[in-house]
């Protein structure tokens, strides 16, 4: 059992023996451990939870593009919380959306974006290939478009890019979940 502990940094207890660390605690104590032995862990230092998770302020300035897996676009479920423990189950509206980094840990980053339009022909919110081709002026389909809350003939090519702008976003990314990101391309 102390073999898991191997690596803490920090004091621990057990049974009501404390231990400035793993290592001091002796080879005959490890050995009469039981099932119903107290351990108790805690940290050498109090820290914040920005100081544990090195956040950093991001060097990165301007805007960029960035494109997410799907699961950044759905709500938290039971097997999966992210969106609920991190963004108050407020998922990103589009896969594909531009801002910028505001900060970031060893596995995520903050980021404060926007939606656009582009001529494409994948979805910009779901990842599909449109086929509709006026959708592929601004880069979603009617379907996500509905699903967005634009509710724009989907003839009316620049009023749903000026509207498409207007969408916001503001959370924490998976940084495994970024399949790509990237200067803002014109």
């Amino acid at each position: 059992m102390i073999s898991l502990l191997k690596d803490w940094e920090g004091e621990v207890e057990i049974d009501g023996v404390k231990y400035e660390s793993i290592s001091d605690v002796s080879e005959s104590t490890q050995n009469t451990l039981n099932p119903n032995t107290v351990i108790k862990l805690s940290s050498k230092t109090k820290r914040t939870l920005t100081e544990r998770q090195s956040i950093v302020k991001s060097d990165d300035n301007g805007e960029q593009t960035i494109t997410v897996r799907a699961y950044m676009t759905k709500h938290a479920t039971p097997d999966f919380n992210f969106m609920a423990q991190w963004n108050n189950d407020i998922p990103m509206p589009m896969r594909t959306m531009r801002g910028e980094k505001i900060k970031e840990t060893r596995g995520m980053v903050y980021m404060k974006l926007h939606g656009y339009g582009k001529a494409t022909i994948t979805c910009l919110c779901c990842g599909e290939e449109l086929t509709n081709p006026i959708s592929r002026h601004y880069g979603i389909g009617p379907v996500c478009l509905s699903k967005i809350g634009i509710t724009r003939d989907i003839e009316d090519v620049s009023g749903i890019m000026e509207e498409l702008q207007n969408i916001t976003w503001e959370g924490w990314i998976i940084k495994s979940a970024i399949l790509k990101e990237g200067e803002v391309e014109e």
